[in-house]
């Protein structure tokens, strides 16, 4: 089966974005569809994660009975993060525009048992679909044979996983475009004030296909367009802004003397940024990328910090489009034939610099619950 890959220009007007997701699939740069851009601000409030169970009752402006009430499970593999919170909200915020539907979200906390163990406990719940950020390929695997046992459709968030019978392809970033845009960020830069040389830091996180595509696409791109010689070290950060501070504390012990950090989240990167700067490493001579469309990144690169640029996620976008599918499928109007035959979605990621980064900061704002 092609691949799609689906490419949607935002300009700064539209209020559909933000944060942390996945790919290793084609980049980008070749347009073969088109969605129609909406402008729909967010007006539910983001369900409070208090237990690892959030279940939100989503309300509906159509009469009863009008349509087929349905209940949709949600795996998620953290409610902690800003990407996170936007993710929710886009599933609440379309469930009740397509009510009555119940949305039912349970986060794996990227432990691979713990993802099967809560979509077990999903299908005991009655769900009609699920909607899951993989832990990791294998429980993806082992998530699709219980659906597929219960008769329930699987939609793939988080990492594109391979397309199979009983599973709705991945929609989200174009992860291996976006890490891309930042290499060449990044390359210009070093030639512009490093003359073309420079010691390369990239914040990994293995178990994660998209992240491992950005980290792939940096690469590629600062190789192809430095002019000088580039010494590139990876390590795990794993995803989070603690290990991205140990792990860069732990790379600069050998090597003081690094130029650039990429982090594959604004996590790794903002927490790598915090080792730079506890070693008195001078911003003016340093640069830091981070990829997910936090305000913490886009404040960092407001306040002239060595963060200078950051890649742009969309989750509200992408929690919209996975809810409606889910919904159509639960009522029987759409079927999984239908979304295979579309092949997965990957979606353009903006880009945030110094120069556009309020406009971003008054949209992400918007979003964002109060």
């Amino acid at each position: 089966m092609m691949k799609k890959i689906l490419i949607i220009a935002m300009s700064l007007s539209v209020v559909l974005m933000l944060a942390v997701g996945v790919s290793c699939a084609p980049t980008g740069g070749q347009q073969v569809g088109a969605v129609q851009e909406s402008t729909t601000t967010a007006a539910a409030e983001t369900t409070a994660a208090a237990t690892e169970t959030t279940t939100a009752a989503a309300e509906t402006t159509a009469a009863e009975g009008e349509k087929k009430p349905v209940k949709i499970g949600v795996i998620q593999i953290t409610l902690e993060h800003e990407y996170q919170v936007m993710l929710n909200r886009g599933f609440l915020d379309q469930a009740k525009k397509m009510g009555p539907a119940e949305v039912v979200v349970q986060v794996n906390d990227m432990n691979p048992e713990k993802c099967v163990k809560v979509a077990e406990d999903l299908i005991a719940a009655g769900v009609n679909a699920i909607i899951c950020a993989p832990a990791d390929p294998a429980s993806w695997k082992s998530v699709l044979e219980l659906c597929k046992k219960a008769g329930i459709p699987l939609l793939n968030d988080g990492s594109p996983q391979p397309i199979e019978p009983g599973m709705v392809p991945f929609i989200g970033t174009d992860s291996l475009g976006g890490g891309e845009e930042a290499g060449k960020f990044a390359a210009n830069w070093i030639n512009e004030n490093l003359g073309g040389n420079a010691k390369v830091v990239g914040l990994t996180l293995p178990t994660f296909t998209d992240c491992v595509a950005r980290n792939e696409g940096f690469n590629k791109a600062l190789k192809e367009n430095v002019k000088g010689k580039i010494t590139l070290i990876e390590q795990n950060g794993s995803g989070l802004r603690e290990k991205g501070l140990e792990a860069m504390e732990n790379i600069l012990q050998g090597n003081p003397d690094v130029d650039v950090l990429f982090g594959c989240n604004d996590d790794s990167a903002l927490g790598g940024m915090s080792a730079m700067q506890a070693a008195g490493l001078d911003k003016k001579d340093h640069l830091v990328i981070g990829f997910d469309g936090t305000l913490g990144a886009f404040n960092e690169i407001k306040n002239d910090t060595m963060m200078r640029l950051d890649i742009v996620q969309q989750p509200y976008l992408y929690a919209s489009m996975h809810m409606e599918r889910a919904i159509n499928l639960a009522r029987g109007e759409k079927t999984i034939d239908y979304y295979q035959s579309q092949g997965p979605i990957y979606i353009k990621t903006p880009v945030v610099t110094k120069e556009n980064v309020d406009e971003w900061i008054k949209k992400v704002s918007e979003i964002m619950p109060k």
